[in-house]
């Protein structure tokens, strides 16, 4: 099984994410806990470009050469009978890059060439996870340097989140208030896991 989780930033998705793997490990399944952008020297020079923030299509096409070695570790991690977890996959490429690319050309085209992009390593996951979180709370989890920052960022998190939206519809995600406490976040996570295991 390939279970993703999704959101923006501060929605507490790395935090479920790692508690949902131990819950799963402490039932005896063995855990492939993964991320994306991933650990990996391509992986670091993803996160390179966001911090120095390069041209979307140079951050959406790095991506793609990470996400296109993280593939075959999943394939081989789902082969070994492991349960695969992703702290994001394609879709934030899609929410996070589509956002970015609507200054070049409409979303509708930037998702297409996206999704065009992600076609020859496609892998499908069994089930993706949105934590939606209002994105000024979200902001208060993250560091951000100064108020401009913060409300420009708050803008650009309130597009992401509706894009994530629009997937969430197309590709039938379960979407998780997460604007409660994480237990309980946690808690609605991990029924809908454990009633699909």
């Amino acid at each position: 099984m390939f279970i993703v989780f999704e959101g923006i930033d501060g929605s507490g998705k790395s935090t479920i994410a790692r508690r949902i793997a131990k819950h799963l490990s402490s039932l005896g399944h063995d855990i492939f806990l993964t991320e994306e952008p991933t650990t990996t020297w391509m992986g670091k020079d993803v996160r390179r470009a966001i911090e120095e923030e390069k041209n979307p299509l140079s951050q959406a096409l790095l991506f793609f050469a990470d996400r296109a070695e993280h593939v075959e570790a999943i394939k081989k991690n789902l082969e070994d009978g492991k349960i695969v977890i992703s702290d994001r996959y394609v879709y934030s490429t899609f929410a996070y890059q589509g956002a970015q690319m609507e200054k070049l050309m409409p979303l509708d085209k930037a998702l297409k060439w996206l999704e065009g992009v992600y076609e020859p390593m496609r892998l499908d996951p069994d089930m993706v996870i949105l934590l939606k979180i209002e994105p000024r709370r979200g902001l208060d989890f993250v560091n951000t340097r100064d108020f401009k920052e913060k409300f420009e960022r708050e803008e650009f998190l309130e597009r992401v989140q509706d894009i994530y939206m629009d997937l969430a519809d197309k590709y039938g995600f379960f979407v998780v208030d997460s604007n409660r406490n994480l237990n309980e976040v946690y808690e609605d996570v991990r029924k809908i896991i454990d009633d699909r295991i």
